[in-house]
C-alpha cells in the first residue's frame, strides 16, 4: 500500500539530471519488477549521483525489493543485497567501483524471477489487524515458556511432543539426537 503524497520526501526532490525523484525511485522498482535492466540501472545511477540521502534511500528501496518483489522465487537475494551494500560503502562516493556495486545489485534483481507473496501476505495481515483480527494463540504454544503452560504442567515432554513439532521436516535431517533424548526421557519416538 503506497505512501500518501504529503508522506514521501522524494516528490519535493529533482535529481542533478532535472526528474522528479519520486518518479525516478518509482522507475527503478518498476524497471526492476519488469526485468528492465537497462533503465533500472540508469535510475540507479541517477540516484547514486543526487546525493548522500539519495544513494541511501536506492539502497533501501534495493533492500526492500528484494524482499517484496523478488521474495520467495530468490530467498537468498537479500543477503545478495546487504553484502552488495555493505562492499559498497569501502569505495569512495561517485567512483566507478563503487557505481559497480549498484549494477550488480539492479541486475541480480531484475534478472531474477518474481514473487510477491511477501508483500501480498503483508498487506493482508494489515488489513485484518486494521479490522481487529488479532493472531490466535494455540493450545501447542502453551509449553514450558509460558506462564500458562507452567501454570498447567506442561515441561520437556510436552514441548518435544507438540511445541518442537515441525511441519515440512527435513527429509535428510540428523534424528539420531532426537531417538537419543526421547528415549532417555522415557517418550515414544518420532515417526520417521
Amino acid at each position: 500500500m503506497a505512501a500518501e503524497h504529503g508522506d514521501d520526501p522524494w516528490t519535493q526532490v529533482v535529481t542533478n539530471g532535472g526528474l522528479a525523484a519520486d518518479e525516478v525511485i518509482s522507475t527503478l522498482q518498476k524497471s526492476i519488477r519488469r526485468g528492465d535492466v537497462l533503465n533500472g540501472v540508469r535510475c540507479a545511477v541517477e540516484m547514486e549521483a543526487t546525493s548522500d540521502d539519495l544513494d541511501r534511500y536506492l539502497w533501501d528501496r534495493l533492500h526492500v525489493i528484494a524482499v517484496e518483489d523478488v521474495g520467495f522465487a530468490q530467498p537468498a537475494a537479500i543477503a545478495t543485497i546487504v553484502a552488495l551494500d555493505i562492499a559498497r560503502q569501502r569505495f569512495p562516493p561517485g567512483s566507478h567501483d563503487r557505481q559497480l556495486f549498484a549494477v550488480h545489485a539492479v541486475r541480480v534483481l531484475a534478472e531474477s524471477a518474481k514473487d510477491r507473496s511477501n508483500d501480498e501476505l503483508a498487506n493482508v495481515v494489515r488489513l485484518d489487524a486494521d479490522a481487529g483480527v488479532l493472531p490466535e494463540i494455540p493450545d501447542h504454544a502453551l509449553d514450558m515458556h509460558t506462564r500458562r503452560g507452567q501454570q498447567i504442567g506442561r515441561g520437556l515432554p510436552h514441548f518435544l511432543s507438540e511445541g518442537a513439532r515441525v511441519d515440512r521436516d527435513f527429509d535428510d535431517r540428523e534424528r539420531r539426537w532426537s531417538r537419543e533424548l526421547r528415549d532417555r526421557l522415557g517418550l515414544e519416538r518420532d515417526p520417521e
